[in-house]
């Protein structure tokens, strides 16, 4: 009992400190957008700007915008970033960088202005050269007017050609609105970013933004549906007791359905053949069956001890829950939802990985640690220590990877060795993670750098990000 009290008020503690520094704070000074601050009543919608490089090895040029505005159809210029910007052409290269996002009036936009306050060239060590601005305002017309409902979240794409800005040490930056791309299936995965109630849709070939979409409540954890016909992707919401289904083909929301839960759903797993889905209720303690295709409800088991993951057992039909108040994972019959095992962990079980039914693995975050239990012969077969507070797992290519929560690092373990192999060292706190095998990269949500960081599993290197200007949480990949 001691022990349960003591985890709830770790949990309690954790909790308070993530609200804390959540938010979305946007790079580059921009003013943060959060949430509430649209969609609420329903009558904003949120512009979120990124922008690409034509030539990754053009000149290192450096501009500062001072503002951003956008053209409603009334003829009325509404700012999107009022704070200067500093764009370095150097830190982009073949990237991508979030520029801002602003909360915008519900209505058609035609046109985008940036207003600059100044450029320059680096010179190397450290000199760099003032450079002449022809025109203190660049107005770029979009290539159809874009059009924000209440409540949706779109993004517009900008080209910057900097050999085209620079003629004679005078700078007049030629930046173009990239033409919307037809929806893709195909190399492309989704990260949700619940305080600005959106869900980015990136390219996995390329590691860059390409879409959004809103989706109101605060949708957190994204699924996609097991069968290889099908591209369906459900969505849980943190603030809205729903799950949204969406069409990555149309890249929208075609469905919702409504959750029996009076606090949100925390996670959820789905059945092979993607017609049941199993979401956690948290708060209530409980684990419910809904039938995918009709959203009916058939039933649930109360648990208790606060479950926050859970996972499908493909080879057993059955379903694994950890419990992070009782140190313990049980398993659950996925046709009755009756208990058929438990298995003893160390303190604050979270997330879980089957490797296709010889063994279970189990991050254990209140004791550092990753158990293996061998499904077979129903056993513990060791523990092994990695990083501080171990949230996730997930295995790619024979290596199994964990995200240590409280000290920026992912811990590669192999299956047969009694310590991590090695290392990774990130920059911010990672908490999900999901790998693109087609690509070979593997996505880690940064909440502390509002962005995914891109590991590169054949180096175990950090190789890129992806900017969000907002906190991910659930990632999934399509292809």
């Amino acid at each position: 009992m001691k022990t349960a009290l003591k985890c709830l008020h770790t949990a309690l503690a954790v909790s308070f400190l993530l609200v804390l520094v959540a938010g979305c704070a946007a790079s580059g000074g921009s003013a943060q957008k959060t949430a509430p601050s649209f969609g609420a009543a329903g009558q904003q919608g949120l512009l979120s700007l990124f922008l690409n490089l034509k030539e990754s090895n053009g000149p290192a040029l450096t501009m500062t915008i001072a503002s951003i505005e956008v053209l409603s159809g009334n003829g009325v210029w509404v700012s999107v970033a009022a704070a200067p910007l500093e764009i370095k052409a150097g830190e982009i290269r073949g990237g991508q960088k979030f520029l801002a996002r602003a909360a915008l009036p519900t209505g058609t936009y035609s046109r985008l202005r940036f207003t600059l306050a100044g450029a320059f060239i680096a010179k190397g060590a450290g000199k760099r050269l003032g450079l002449a601005l022809k025109e203190p305002q660049v107005v770029m017309v979009l290539h159809q007017p874009l059009y924000v409902s209440g409540g949706d979240s779109k993004s517009l794409f900008l080209t910057w050609d900097t050999r085209a800005s620079l003629h004679d040490n005078v700078f007049r930056p030629v930046i173009l609105v990239a033409p919307r791309l037809k929806n893709m299936i195909a190399d492309v995965a989704y990260v949700a970013c619940p305080d600005i109630n959106t869900v980015f849709m990136f390219r996995t070939d390329r590691n860059r933004v390409c879409d959004s979409m809103g989706i109101r409540g605060g949708p957190t954890y994204l699924f996609k549906d097991p069968r290889q016909q099908s591209d369906t992707v459900y969505a849980l919401t943190g603030r809205r007791t729903e799950i949204n289904i969406i069409s990555p083909a149309a890249n929208k929301v075609v469905e919702q359905y409504g959750l029996p839960m009076s606090s949100e759903a925390s996670f959820m797993a789905l059945s092979p053949d993607g017609r049941w889905g199993y979401i956690v209720d948290q708060q209530q303690g409980d684990v419910v069956r809904m039938d995918m295709s009709t959203g009916r409800v058939a039933d649930r088991v109360h648990l208790g001890y606060q479950p926050s993951y859970i996972i499908y057992l493909k080879k057993y039909n059955l379903l694994a829950v950890s419990l992070s108040l009782s140190q313990t994972v049980v398993l659950l019959d996925a046709e009755t939802l009756s208990r058929t095992a438990a298995i003893s962990t160390g303190p604050r079980p979270e997330g879980l990985w089957d490797s296709g039914g010889k063994w279970l693995y189990i991050a254990e975050s209140g004791s550092n640690s990753v158990l293996f239990y061998d499904l077979e012969n129903n056993e513990i077969v060791k523990r092994i220590l990695v990083g501080f507070s171990p949230r996730r797992i997930i295995s790619n290519n024979y290596s199994i990877y964990v995200t240590n929560y409280d000290s920026s690092s992912i811990s590669v373990l192999r299956p047969g060795q009694l310590g991590p192999s090695w290392t990774i060292p990130l920059p911010g706190r990672p908490l999900e993670i999901a790998d693109a095998p087609n690509n070979k990269w593997i996505y880690v949500g940064n909440e502390q750098g509002n962005c995914i960081t891109v590991v590169d599993p054949g180096s175990s290197r950090v190789v890129g990000k992806i900017e969000l200007g907002a906190k991910p949480m659930g990632i999934v990949v399509l292809r």
